[in-house]
């Protein structure tokens, strides 16, 4: 059972945002983000990062601009970072800000992480390492996310400071001009990594702004949330392994209740806490399962199906259209691609049994 990722709500209402500024209508993304944007936008709420990486990937096809990742990115509001955009104003320097970067990412997204590294002379790279999933992280998405974060730290930073280079895979090098210009300084693309590299006199440069009060502030109202972060994935891993236990259709809130030794009321007061509910929960568990089984092609969808709870194949059909925006044959077409392509980029040979003869009689 595999307990699904989330990405911030405020971050992604600045994306939905922007891309509709970019002239790509929300409602063909995919998914109803156009219908559900106010609830979408609630501060503490936190929608899955298979979810979101769908909507990068539908929003390159309606687009088709190389460069909507760092044109969103470079215009996202800072109140997208929420706490954390607030914390790296206020570091002393830039090395501090790297640091709170680390410790405090996941209260923005899970779709990666952010690791320092040492580089010579002393130097710094921070390192991105896309979380692994069914769905594949676009590129786009990884742009989106270093543009929005530079631009956060230039205007932090002495004008005259900026990083030593940047490196993205995934990118065609005839772009480099372009990605240079939204970065202002070296770039290279098409590399094996994601990192920034600094040197060691920006990384301790001091940035004069910074207040040191407001930052033990602004530090202990992040911590807190991160603690709070933290309740909230542990009830979650318990509702989680719950409904695992006892089934998808056999599961329900009462069950899953008495099993945590709590009323039916407790527990779905503290998941509105958490800004969720059970059948928000059972939904977001059964199609983080619904991935990982279209992701192996020799399982029949029926069976999927009947796995996962749904009495109809025609009723699983729906609620991954209703999710990811395609039926669940186009999806698993899709995904094993993915992970054929990803493969063969490592070196990996791939063996998937796309024709097997179960599937001739499998949903839509």
């Amino acid at each position: 059972m595999t307990r699904p990722l989330t990405v911030s709500a405020t971050w992604l209402v600045g994306v939905i945002e922007e891309l509709t500024r970019q002239g790509i209508d929300p409602s063909r993304l995919g998914a109803p983000w156009a219908q559900h944007l106010e609830d979408v936008a609630a501060p503490t709420r936190h929608l899955q990062l298979v979810q979101v990486r769908r909507l990068w990937q539908r929003a390159m096809q309606l687009s088709g601009d190389p460069l909507l990742g760092l044109k969103v990115g470079v215009a996202l509001p800072l109140q997208s970072m929420n706490v954390v955009a607030l914390v790296l104003m206020h570091s002393g320097s830039l090395r501090q800000a790297l640091g709170h970067t680390v410790r405090l990412q996941q209260l923005v997204s899970n779709s990666g992480r952010f690791l320092t590294e040492p580089a010579a002379n002393n130097g710094l790279q921070l390192v991105y390492r896309v979380t692994p999933s069914p769905v594949a992280m676009h590129p786009a998405q990884i742009d989106s996310l270093f543009a929005a974060y530079l631009r956060l730290l230039y205007r932090c930073m002495q004008a005259n400071r900026r990083p030593t280079s940047v490196e993205l895979p995934g990118t065609e090098s005839h772009l480099t001009d372009h990605y240079e210009t939204y970065f202002e300084c070296r770039v290279i693309l098409g590399g094996e990594h994601s990192r920034i590299l600094f040197d060691a006199e920006t990384l301790d440069s001091p940035w004069q702004a910074a207040d040191p009060t407001l930052l033990r502030i602004l530090l202990g109202r992040a911590e807190a949330l991160l603690t709070t972060q933290g309740r909230s994935d542990t009830l979650v891993d318990y509702v989680a392994a719950a409904i695992a236990a006892q089934g998808f259709s056999e599961a329900n809130c009462d069950s899953v209740a008495r099993s945590l030794d709590l009323s039916r009321r407790t527990l779905q007061r503290r998941l509105a806490e958490r800004g969720s509910s059970f059948r928000q929960l059972l939904e977001a568990v059964r199609m983080s399962e619904a991935l990982e089984g279209l992701a192996d092609p020799a399982l029949p969808l029926v069976m999927l199906a009947e796995r996962l709870g749904y009495a109809e194949p025609s009723a699983f059909s729906h609620a991954v259209r209703s999710h990811f925006g395609k039926a669940p044959r186009a999806l698993r077409d899709e995904l094993v691609g993915d992970l054929s392509a990803r493969g063969k980029a490592l070196g990996i040979s791939s063996h998937e049994s796309s024709d097997n003869p179960s599937s001739t009689c499998e949903a839509d």
